[in-house]
């Protein structure tokens, strides 16, 4: 066989190759529109079951049995396009009554199949259908190492109070991509009591690397059972727990955080002082003042314009402050105080919150 005949079985191996290619694709598409004509009037019956069930016109039965004669996934998208729409009463009676449904237990055990895409849509079921019973499994799919199945389980909060699976999840928070810890601690403000009794266990922890993420997220809750629990980390020898709780102090308007922060104002680390001189800003004690202002003097230029923006939060002698400064002796507060006097009100508001 010469090179030339080799070549040419290779061309026609490619083009049968290409022909069977197009052809699978022709099929599947074929075959995908097929399964939809077939599903879709089954999937408008449901959404006709679920609406007259929703106002009060049908009985819940009728719901269970559309759903029964969809395909596992549709009927999970289903569930989930509908839960927002369904008030939570009757959607909890709902997910009790799918525990004795034969496709619901399917999906159930999915939560400990070797396949992800498996796992995870037992995950989005129990984000809408859980129950108290559900609360192992779930457990499971917050600890499973694919992040999809993972940040779908996490939704499950909304739906089940369980100090095991809100454990779990604020574990998992400081270790997770800030877009994603985002999302969970979003979940996790719905359960604020049972969160905030475990803060103020995980915040004694004076050793765990994850405390810097833990204090950001105690001091976004605003929640003034907190308060002392943040007072207490401003002491820490790590700056970056040191930054948060100069930052989540400013929402208390106590003399505990004042102290505090008339103290942070000084530290040696400048992201440590800028947090702690907008904290005063926020709390805007007349007292402080001085400090605040002082902090128009500093080596760097972040504290400096902080220190800036608090002056504006104490009013009039905020300004008058500011206007006094921008004829001073200094010349980084002159630059300082006049690039905030220029602001319009608006970025003001946007740049000092």
């Amino acid at each position: 066989m010469t090179g030339r005949h080799f070549l040419a079985v290779v061309a026609v191996a490619q083009g049968a190759l290409l022909v069977a290619l197009i052809i699978l694709i022709i099929l599947n598409r074929w075959f995908r529109l097929r399964r939809r004509a077939r599903v879709h009037p089954r999937v408008v019956r449901l959404n006709s079951a679920m609406q007259r069930w929703a106002l009060g016109s049908t009985d819940l039965g009728s719901v269970l049995v559309h759903l029964g004669r969809l395909p596992i996934p549709l009927a999970v998208d289903a569930l989930v396009s509908w839960s927002a729409r369904v008030p939570g009463d009757r959607w909890r009676q709902l997910a009790t009554a799918l525990r004795g449904h034969w496709w619901a237990r399917i999906v159930r055990s999915n939560a400990v199949s070797g396949r992800w895409w498996k796992r995870l849509e037992a995950a989005r079921f129990f984000a809408v259908a859980a129950t108290p019973e559900d609360t192992s499994s779930v457990l499971k799919l917050l600890h499973d190492a694919n992040p999809a199945v993972h940040i779908a389980a996490v939704a499950t909060l909304e739906r089940v109070e369980s100090a095991a699976l809100t454990t779990a999840a604020l574990e998992r928070l400081p270790r997770l991509a800030p877009t994603v810890g985002a999302y969970y601690a979003g979940m996790l403000r719905r359960s604020r009591p049972v969160v905030v009794q475990l803060l103020l266990k995980m915040l004694q922890r004076s050793d765990d690397p994850a405390l810097p993420r833990l204090a950001e997220f105690a001091g976004r809750l605003n929640e003034p059972a907190l308060r002392e629990a943040l007072t207490a980390l401003g002491a820490h020898p790590d700056p970056e727990v040191r930054v948060q709780a100069a930052r989540g102090v400013g929402a208390f308007p106590h003399p505990a955080s004042i102290a505090i922060l008339t103290r942070l104002v000084r530290d040696e680390a400048w992201a440590v002082r800028a947090q702690a001189v907008r904290s005063l800003g926020m709390i805007a004690d007349r007292a402080t003042l001085p400090l605040v202002r002082a902090a128009l003097r500093d080596p760097e230029w972040w504290v400096r314009i902080r220190a800036a923006l608090a002056l504006t939060r104490f009013g009039g002698v905020g300004r008058d402050a500011l206007l006094q400064d921008e004829h001073g002796p200094d010349q980084s507060a002159r630059d300082m105080a006049r690039l905030v006097l220029g602001l319009s009100p608006q970025a003001l508001a946007e740049y000092a919150a």
